[in-house]
């Protein structure tokens, strides 16, 4: 009796052990299957507009202000070069396509996803690689394209008018505003306006020049307008100032064009003393002799912070 349950017992082992390894292997095998590489063939030619680029919630904005832009006209010439379209110096530009592995490409030295491909449309979801692992956390952006033969003959719509921010980007940017305007002192209320700030003088003894964009025709995805509205950077030059000096320090400008000193860096016994001169170089030469226009996001003006580069002549 013992011995028929032992048996028993090993049988019933010995059945677990090869389901669970068949289990296994079965795992390993659809884990390990690679995904047969998609194929550019069936739109070799035709002419695909970005429509809409956005984040994985669907919205254009995130908090900071920073907005996704749809920019990108492309052709496929091959299964391993496109031609992309630069708005910066209006013509294509060739880039080859390298196939990493299932969907994914490197094109414009930029990581994609191709997560769909029709006559009709195409949908990439843009990488964040680093050191060949990819971060699901920052690869949280779509690229939705149409093609033009779609765009014309099917939808009948300007690509022009697709690419504009929708209903729901508009009510969070709202939602922003109102927050950044009812505490204009607080940076952290504050968002990147995707119109700057202008500083516009108005005697001929300063001088304001605005840090311009960098153009780079290789990497065509990281080139946009957001490297000047981000983070924007002034450089004023007073003449006949009361002294010689030079300061560089973040300022908060408010819906009304009202400045006000926010961070800047010195030693924490003389923060008091060089807040005090710097909040005196606002008051007499900044705001007194430089019409101040306020950021603005979708026509809504705002709460931002620009970084100013004050030098005084004397």
């Amino acid at each position: 009796m013992l011995q028929h349950g032992f048996t028993k017992n090993i049988k019933l082992a010995a059945t677990l052990f090869m389901f669970f390894t068949a289990f296994i292997l079965t795992s390993c095998d659809s884990k390990d299957k690679k995904i047969e590489r998609p194929s550019f063939q069936p739109v070799l030619g035709m002419q695909f507009i970005e429509v809409r680029r956005a984040f994985d919630n669907g919205l254009a904005f995130n908090e900071y202000g920073f907005q996704q832009e749809p920019a990108w006209k492309l052709y496929f010439l091959s299964e391993d070069s496109v031609m992309i379209y630069s708005p910066f110096e209006k013509k294509y530009y060739h880039y080859p396509i390298y196939h990493d592995h299932d969907s994914v490409f490197n094109i414009a030295r930029e990581w994609l996803r191709l997560k769909k491909l029709t006559k009709d449309s195409l949908t990439f979801q843009l990488l964040s690689v680093d050191r060949k692992e990819v971060s699901r956390e920052r690869s949280n952006v779509t690229m939705k394209f149409y093609s033009h033969r779609y765009l014309s003959d099917v939808l009948k719509k300007d690509p022009v008018l697709l690419r504009r921010p929708n209903r729901n980007d508009t009510l969070f940017i709202k939602s922003l505003v109102s927050r950044a305007n009812r505490n204009p002192k607080n940076p952290d209320s504050a968002f990147a306006a995707r119109q700057p700030v202008q500083l516009i003088s108005t005697i001929k003894e300063i001088e304001v020049v605005k840090e311009g964009l960098q153009y780079d025709p290789h990497n065509l995805l990281s080139i946009s307008s957001a490297d000047t509205y981000l983070k924007p950077e002034y450089s004023i030059n007073i003449n006949k100032a009361y002294k010689d000096f030079s300061h560089t320090f973040t300022a908060l400008v408010d819906q009304h064009g009202k400045l006000q000193v926010d961070t800047f860096w010195t030693s924490a016994e003389f923060t008091a003393s060089r807040r005090k001169v710097l909040e005196g170089i606002v008051d007499v030469y900044l705001q007194r002799f430089l019409k101040v226009i306020p950021g603005s996001t979708l026509g809504l003006p705002h709460t931002s912070q620009i970084t100013l580069y004050v030098k005084g002549k004397k």
